[in-house]
């Protein structure tokens, strides 16, 4: 009987073993690519989710309060608001909105009460920001610059109809 042995040669082995670290490196070079494309994208959407909030809620809730005369820029102690005021059962209502310690807050009480020694303490958080400037563009438009936690600014410009 004759058996022929094969001789195995270092190229062989050589080949497979660079094949396969040729392979390695590409998953991981497309891991760390995947990795990289998915932390963008969730920073993104935390933005773009954080700007429409705020869109979305300072709209609605000018919206909800456009009637003549009710709506303003004030002021809750050195804090500036844009002041949301109702008549409610002949009783006047303010909602204030305000930032407080990076919050927007949200503050409903009867016009002229006080509320205890730190009021702006007392809103119902709604949404950080780390900032926002207020103010009336023209007669019958509000204009609000906000600044997002990343210090990104976005602005809002809001159509006041009963005014």
């Amino acid at each position: 009987m004759n058996v022929k042995q094969e001789k195995k040669h270092i190229v062989d082995v050589l080949f497979v073993l660079a094949l396969f670290v040729v392979f390695t490196l590409s998953a991981l070079v497309l891991v760390t690519l995947g990795a990289s494309v998915y932390k963008q994208t969730v920073s993104y959407m935390d933005e773009n989710y954080t700007a429409r909030t705020a869109y979305s809620y300072l709209t609605e809730k000018v919206r909800q309060n456009d009637l003549y005369d009710s709506i303003s820029i004030g002021r809750l102690e050195d804090t500036s608001a844009l002041v949301l005021t109702r008549e409610i059962n002949d009783t006047v209502y303010a909602t204030y909105l305000y930032l407080y310690e990076g919050q927007l807050r949200e503050l409903f009480m009867r016009q002229g009460s006080d509320i205890g020694p730190n009021p702006l303490s007392a809103g119902q958080e709604i949404l950080a920001l780390n900032a926002w400037d207020l103010e009336m563009a023209g007669d019958h438009l509000l204009h609000i610059t906000l600044t997002l936690e990343d210090d990104s600014e976005k602005e809002l410009y809001i159509s006041l109809r009963s005014q």
